[in-house]
């Protein structure tokens, strides 16, 4: 096994044996409910038994154990399902006893029946039904409280008190769960606009690419035919580069019902020369100046900066196909600095609202680790991006 797959695997036996403690406890403290139940039950009963007596305590006892074993399989069964067949033994319960006069109130049956009230009204998606699982707890323990203990103010006054605690354990449960279900909804849809980044980022880069060569192609096929050849590889490249990054992305959505791992396809430092290898196979009209320091550059700062010069790249090869490049990463005290600048950009008039995506998007991983960015001419016919990132405390 891996060491990525023992780190995957961790957490998942962390979980499990966090929710086995959990239940474990829960089993122990109804456990030692029911204990003290039979030990306040023997000490309770009159001396001279009854057979109406001894039936009762069976009864009590056998529906506390009820309870007790709806509320710990609330997890295996479905919600409704323990949190109504609880309140419904309560309840006939509490009828049966009005019959005999034998029953009585447990604490282990009112231990469960809180519980399962609590995780009725959070469990509920609605809040009609919060609002029904709350009102029906309310009549159990009313049924429960006045039949079977004592019909005064004070029986009612405890009865309310306790259904109230559980009410209010399962609105703020309730609360929290929305709470974190739509945090959920946020993360997963800034995890999509990132992929939607990084598709246009593949996309457009690999595209211009294929533009390029096809419009050489096209200048050159009656002069050098040689030239066509090299062309049309250079496009099949490009295309076979392009349907693996979108194969990626695409097998990254599809996978994302494993939270465990990122959706982005990550990227650094390293792959910064191979990037400028498939922007100009021959270096010819590149150059490239990496100093990545001493240290490790967090992987934040590392994708940015490839994915800010594969961007500047995709934008020379639209804006200036025939000029030079100059890509220089380096190390300046604890930050990472990047110049990027080209010669031979073509004049054309300027389009409101021409702007693309490329030079937003940019920015805005920039800012996200507290970075600076400025981009624009260096002179009539040249363009140049500067970036710098913070290494110390980069998110």
């Amino acid at each position: 096994m891996s060491a990525a797959e023992g780190e995957h695997r961790r957490p998942r036996w962390s979980s499990f044996l966090t929710a086995a403690a959990s239940k474990a406890a829960e089993f122990l403290v109804l456990a030692l409910l029911l204990v003290v139940d039979v030990e306040l039950g023997v000490r309770f009963l009159p001396a001279e038994l009854g057979v109406t007596d001894i039936a009762g305590a069976l009864a009590t006892a056998l529906v506390a154990l009820i309870a007790a074993v709806l509320a710990l399989a609330r997890t295996r069964m479905p919600t409704r399902v323990t949190v109504g067949a609880a309140f419904a033994v309560s309840l006939v319960a509490s009828v049966v006893s009005v019959a005999t006069g034998s029953l009585t109130l447990s604490l282990t049956e009112t231990a469960a029946l809180l519980v399962l009230t609590i995780v009725g009204v959070r469990g509920e998606s609605s809040t009609r039904g919060a609002v029904f699982v709350g009102a029906a707890a309310l009549v159990v323990t009313l049924a429960a409280m006045l039949l079977r203990i004592a019909g005064d103010v004070t029986a009612v006054l405890l009865a309310l008190l306790v259904w109230g605690c559980a009410i209010a354990g399962g609105v703020a449960g309730r609360y929290v769960r929305k709470r974190r279900e739509q945090e959920m909804v946020v993360h997963r849809r800034s995890e999509r606009m990132e992929l939607a980044r990084e598709l246009h980022d593949v996309v457009a880069h690999q595209v211009s690419g294929i533009v390029v060569q096809a419009q050489a192609a096209i200048a050159v096929d009656r002069t050098d035919p040689e030239q066509v050849a090299e062309a049309f590889s250079a496009i099949e490249s490009a295309g076979t580069e392009a349907l693996s990054g979108m194969r990626r992305m695409v097998g990254a959505i599809r996978e994302e019902s494993d939270r465990g791992g990122l959706l982005t396809v990550p990227y650094g430092l390293a792959d910064i020369p191979a990037l400028m290898d498939r922007f100009d196979p021959g270096r010819q009209r590149t150059t490239l100046h990496l100093e990545e320091g001493h240290s490790p550059v967090p992987p934040g700062v590392g994708e940015t900066a490839y994915r800010v010069v594969r961007e500047s790249l995709t934008n020379v090869r639209r804006h200036a196909p025939e000029g030079t490049t100059r890509v220089s990463v380096r190390v300046v005290d604890a930050e990472l600095v990047l110049d990027i600048s080209n010669d031979g950009v073509r004049a054309r008039p300027v389009v409101p609202g021409s702007r693309g995506f490329g030079l937003t998007g940019m920015a805005e991983r920039v800012t996200t680790l507290d970075g600076t960015m400025r981009a624009g001419a260096d002179g009539s016919d040249s363009w140049k991006v500067r970036v710098t990132l913070p290494l110390e405390g980069a998110r």
